[in-house]
């Protein structure tokens, strides 16, 4: 069979998204010589689409459908004037009637939805091209390149907006010519930015254009199915979705666009395998005020680096972190420093504690200065370390270490983390040389406080301090008072009541996953174990 080098559109219709990513995915579709344009939820939803871009060639289509099924779309097709596009239909095996009626509607194509093989695919698209070639003209080729055309406009459109503004009312025209979903005249900004994006770039190599197009139709899937919001890529890594509401009740704009992000979220994790952080700005009430509230929806993803990653950072968050400016260290570390001469580890922790608390307050002065800051309380304990005798080459090469590490690690936690090291260390020092601590189960403490989000086993640790687990277990219960894993439990325990505290809003399983758990079902009863309350009735009790 001669296969043309002439792309074909295509539209699948299905009411299942997972069915519909299936499909999609299923073959490499354009390096085929197809490309799907348009993915729709029922058959209304596709009639409309078609009566407004006659240039779709096929229509893959579900049978049992909401709104509009299957086989009432292919009656409304078989209506429209000119052309109609050739119509295949997915099916199950209990279909049987349903195929049948298809088949009496002139319908000669299907797909069984249990043996959706890519050859058999493959073949039946080539088929149906092949039929179609004669029927095809020049015309269409014309309208595929002024759809191309107008993707690109479109884009470089909500770009502009971003950037400079809209210095004039929407043109409610221009708004239909370039297919836009943006209907209400209030808007937000929200800036989705790729976590751990190195990992990314080494898995997709050169490739990375398939990803950036995956993560922009991932995303447009979700707004298309909530009939509102356009996205773009800025650039590899970082996307802007602009969301319009017809309303400016911040209650129902909250409502919708949690509802959203929280879609995106799970579905970049679901079938890109990333994590994302998303910024979110206010209410705009005034178009040419948006490049105002994109930079606000960046500077809200930016604080990341101090509220964590992985979640969605809304304004009041950002107030939050950002009511206080920051202040130096210099001249307020005199009470850590006692703590530290007088071997006082749960004084000196605790002041330790009370620098970090003083620290994030620098959040509204920019990431730099906050690192700074950090680097100032490094600064403290290595000078402690000097003046009274506890620093020595290969410590200060370690220092060194974590100094240059610093700038480079993108969480405030994680950062913070590094210098309780230091510390613990420092005090490991002070208590050999008095001879009132065991230096390995402080070791293995900031291990566990670092890694408490991470897979923590007795024989993981047992190999960091280079002894047998049946002695370290020993050793840590005797020093700590509790066993290696009641202290494991009561650091996640406490880390998940923090952020039920602070982030009443957020889902049990984003909580499961920041302590280390990957199962929900299994944190939720090791916290009702713990606490006597359901991770849901801690956070009613708190919010009260």
């Amino acid at each position: 069979m001669e296969r043309t080098n002439r792309m074909m559109n295509v539209m699948i219709v299905e009411d299942e998204t997972i069915m519909r990513l299936a499909l999609s995915t299923l073959i490499e579709w354009e390096s085929n010589g197809f490309r799907i344009v348009y993915e729709a939820s029922n058959g209304y939803q596709a009639l409309q689409y078609i009566k407004e871009n006659r240039e779709i060639d096929i229509v893959i289509t579900d049978l049992k459908m909401p709104v509009m099924d299957g086989l009432e779309l292919i009656d409304e097709l078989n209506q429209l004037k000119g052309t109609s596009p050739h119509v295949v239909i997915l099916s199950a095996y209990d279909d049987f009637e349903y195929v049948r009626k298809a088949f009496k509607r002139g319908i000669h194509d299907y797909i069984l939805k249990s043996e959706m093989d890519p050859n058999v695919v493959l073949d039946l698209l080539h088929r149906i091209k092949h039929d179609c070639e004669v029927e095809q003209t020049k015309s269409i080729q014309s309208s595929e390149i002024r759809h191309g055309e107008r993707i690109r406009l479109k884009q470089q459109t909500i770009r502009e907006w971003l950037e400079i503004g809209v210095n004039a009312p929407f043109d409610p025209l221009m708004l239909e010519d370039l297919n836009m979903r943006l209907e209400g005249f209030y808007m937000t900004v929200s800036l989705i930015r790729v976590e751990g994006f190195a990992e990314v770039q080494e898995r997709y190599g050169s490739a990375i254009g398939e990803f950036v197009s995956s993560v922009v139709k991932s995303i447009d899937q979700v707004l298309a199915e909530a009939g509102t919001g356009e996205v773009i890529s800025w650039n590899t890594y970082e996307y802007a979705v602009l969301l319009s509401f017809r309303t400016s009740s911040l209650l129902y704009v909250r409502q919708n666009l949690s509802q959203i992000m929280d879609q995106i979220i799970f579905v970049l994790k679901e079938y890109i395998n990333i994590q994302v952080t998303i910024g979110v700005s206010e209410l705009c009430e005034e178009l040419k005020q948006l490049p105002e509230f994109y930079l606000q929806a960046r500077k809200n993803a930016d604080l990341r680096f101090v509220i964590n990653k992985h979640r969605i950072i809304y304004p009041e968050d950002a107030i939050h972190f950002l009511k206080q400016s920051g202040e130096t260290l210099i001249g307020k570390e005199q009470a850590l420093l006692n703590a530290l001469r007088e071997g006082d580890e749960q004084k000196a922790l605790q002041e330790l504690d009370h620098m970090f608390v003083r620290i994030k307050r620098s959040a509204s002065m920019g990431n730099e200065v906050l690192r700074t800051r950090y680097m100032e309380l490094l600064m403290i304990l290595v000078k402690f370390m000097f003046d009274n005798g506890y620093a020595n080459n290969h410590e200060l090469n370690k220092i060194e270490d974590v100094y240059q590490m610093a700038w480079q690690i993108d969480s405030a936690d994680r950062l913070q983390a590094r210098i309780l090291n230091v510390a613990q260390q420092l005090l490991q020092e002070i208590d050999k040389k008095a001879g009132q601590m065991n230096r390995v189960v402080a070791i293995a403490q900031a291990y566990i406080m670092e890694h408490y989000d991470e897979e923590i086993t007795l024989g993981r640790v047992s190999e960091i301090v280079h002894l047998s687990e049946s002695h370290f277990s020993t050793l840590f219960s005797k020093a700590v008072g509790e066993t290696f894993k009641e202290f494991v439990t009561k650091v996640r325990m406490e880390k998940a009541m923090e952020s039920m505290k602070k982030e009443p809003y957020l889902k049990i399983y984003e909580i499961a996953e920041r302590t280390g758990y990957a199962s929900t079902e299994h944190f939720s009863r090791v916290f009702k174990k713990a606490t006597g309350m359901s991770p849901n009735q801690y956070i009613r009790s708190v919010a009260k």
